[in-house]
């Protein structure tokens, strides 16, 4: 397929992958001082009209959108009934290809809080650039959910619909995940935290036996992805950064927001999540939802909280199933 033009928001950088050529690599350059975070662009199918839907892709934590590259490869390349275009728009200082040197940095006041800024300014951007024929969807991945929401309170005029897969939007802390972290806080210290972004660079030295072995379900491009994150101590310390925001100010779950907006939003869980917890079923609670109701479903059993590694093709396919339900609800 043709690769397509860029949106006049995006410029192009080189990418290590050079198999998947669906979609183009970029960089989205904040008109405020944030700097750049990296971007994939899969363009339209028919790239002289506009996208009737353009999907906004909010990762997770680590906000690396290279993670999610079979994912939405996968739900571009499948949903052939509309004009879909799909911007993922990854954390700042999360990728290791670019470094906002002399910019502002993710101190540890606000590191969470910037991310939404920035995703904002995205948005934003893709208003500007798009009639309203063009239906913007967000899709949220755990934490990228929750910014998805402060989006939505933002900008529920420029939202058609939210999709929030594995929602982390409450009482991080709280899950069984978060209170084995919270017990062990002194690895999010500051002190900690530089300690371990600057010693794991480290791993670039270890065998690709060694990866393999410690990370034996995982595809040989994803242990990529992985070793490039590691190998960069400025990514490393933004995601224990952020990590750390996330568990300390993610709190009580917004029930008005929820309540207000609940047209718009769509939930995926899995069966069993320890970084969400009794936090699905107080969702579900507000939502005044049965499980697999048409905006509240289940994913089948053994699809993890991280299915992007290995697991993204059933969610591409739910996915999609709402997109063709959204389709038609607005024609």
């Amino acid at each position: 397929m043709s690769m397509g033009r860029l949106p006049s928001f995006l410029h192009p950088i080189s990418h290590a992958n050079a198999v998947d050529s669906s979609f183009i690599s970029a960089q989205f350059v904040h008109s405020s001082d944030l700097g750049s975070c990296h971007a994939l662009w899969w363009p339209p199918h028919n790239d002289d009209k506009h996208p009737d839907i353009l999907v906004l892709f909010i990762p997770g934590n680590p906000g690396v959108v290279d993670f999610y590259i079979p994912f939405l490869s996968l739900l571009h390349q499948n949903h052939g009934t509309s004009n879909l275009a799909i911007v993922a728009r990854g954390h700042l200082d999360h990728y290791f290809g670019i470094k906002n040197v002399g910019k502002t940095r993710y101190q540890d006041d606000h590191s969470l809080q910037v991310q939404v800024q920035s995703s904002m300014e995205v948005l934003e951007s893709i208003v500007k650039s798009y009639t309203k024929k063009t239906k913007i969807i967000v899709i949220g991945h755990s934490v990228g959910a929750w910014i998805t929401m402060q989006m939505l309170q933002a900008r529920s005029d420029a939202i058609t619909a939210a999709f929030l897969l594995f929602p982390a939007i409450s009482n991080i802390a709280d899950t069984p995940n978060g209170r084995l972290f919270s017990a062990n806080e002194p690895i999010f210290s500051p002190t900690v935290r530089r300690i371990l972004s600057s010693v794991t660079f480290l791993t670039v030295y270890l065998p690709e036996y060694a990866f393999t072995t410690l990370y034996s379900a995982w595809p040989k491009e994803q242990l990529r992805v992985l070793r490039d994150f590691l190998s960069s101590p400025t990514s490393v310390l933004a995601a224990l950064s952020m990590a750390y925001q996330e568990m300390k100010y993610i709190r009580d779950l917004d029930l008005d927001l929820l309540e207000q907006h609940k047209p718009k939003l769509y939930f995926y869980y899995a069966q069993k999540d320890d970084w969400i917890g009794e936090e699905r079923q107080r969702v579900f609670h507000a939502m005044n939802a049965e499980e697999q109701s048409l905006n509240m479903l289940l994913a089948p059993k053994g699809i993890p909280h991280a299915f992007c590694i290995s697991h993204g093709e059933l969610v591409a396919q739910q996915c999609q199933e709402w997109l063709q339900q959204l389709l038609k609800s607005v024609k």
